[in-house]
C-alpha cells in the first residue's frame, strides 16, 4: 500500500524574522501582515496542488498556529468546503531547534555560530549545539515520532505540517538521506515547502519529492 505525502511548511514571516532575531522557543513571535498574506497564499497553492488534503498540523509556536489557521481557511474557501472541515491540529515535537543561550540574539557573531551549528545538525555532528541548546539527536528524538505518528494516522492522504526553517531541514535531511550541503545551501523561505513521501520505507529511506517550492 502506498502512502501519501507529508508537506513540511515553514511558517509565515514574523516580527522576529524582520528584526533578524534567533527566536526559537514557543510561544514566540506573531506573524507580520506580510506573513499573514504568505499564509493565505500558501492556502491558495495547497488548494490547487493538494485537492484532497486531509489535515493541517502545526507546532505549538504562535506563528505556526496562525499560519495553519489562515492556510486552512483559505483552502476551505477556494475548495468550497464548510468552515472547519479541514482540521488544524497542534503537533508536539515539531517546534524549532532550541538555541539555548543564543535565544533572541541578533548580532553577527550569534548568526555565524548559528550557521556553524546548522551545518553540524544537517551533517549529523552530535557536538553541534548552542550552549544550553539542542543538537540534531535531540531534534530527531522529538521530530521523528511526530512524523511517524502523522504517517500512521493518515496513510495514503496528503497532510501539511507547519513547522520551522531549521528543524524542518534537519528532519527532512535525516528522513530522506538528503545531501547536507544541498540542504545547507538551499534555505527554506517563509511558507515554502519540503515534500516527503514515506511510502513503505523506514525513516531515513523516505523519498524527497520537492525542496523549497
Amino acid at each position: 500500500m502506498s502512502t501519501g505525502r507529508i508537506i513540511l511548511m515553514r511558517h509565515g514571516e514574523t516580527t522576529s524574522n524582520v528584526a533578524q532575531l534567533l527566536d526559537t522557543r514557543p510561544p514566540g513571535a506573531w506573524l507580520t501582515d506580510r506573513g499573514q498574506e504568505q499564509a493565505r497564499e500558501a492556502g491558495r497553492v495547497c488548494a490547487q496542488d493538494y485537492p484532497k488534503l486531509a489535515a493541517v498540523y502545526c507546532s505549538i509556536a504562535i506563528r505556526a498556529g496562525q499560519t495553519a489557521m489562515l492556510l486552512s481557511a483559505e483552502y476551505e474557501r477556494l475548495r468550497g468546503q464548510r468552515r472547519g472541515s479541514l482540521p488544524v491540529r497542534s503537533l508536539a515535537g515539531v517546534q524549532e531547534v532550541d538555541m539555548g543561550d543564543w535565544e533572541m540574539r541578533g548580532d553577527d557573531a550569534a548568526f555565524q555560530d548559528y550557521y556553524h551549528c546548522l551545518a553540524g545538525w544537517l551533517g549529523g555532528d552530535p557536538d553541534a549545539r548552542a550552549p544550553g541548546g539542542e543538537n540534531y539527536c535531540d531534534v530527531l528524538h522529538r521530530y521523528r515520532p511526530a512524523l511517524e505518528q502523522v504517517r500512521r494516522r493518515h496513510g495514503k492522504d496528503d497532510v501539511v505540517i507547519v513547522s520551522h526553517g531549521a528543524a524542518t531541514r534537519v528532519a527532512a535531511v535525516h528522513a530522506c538521506g538528503v545531501d547536507p550541503d544541498f540542504a545547507f545551501e538551499n534555505r527554506l523561505a517563509n511558507c515554502r515547502r519540503i515534500i516527503l513521501e514515506p511510502g513503505e520505507n523506514d525513516f531515513g529511506q523516505w523519498r524527497l519529492v520537492e525542496w523549497g517550492v
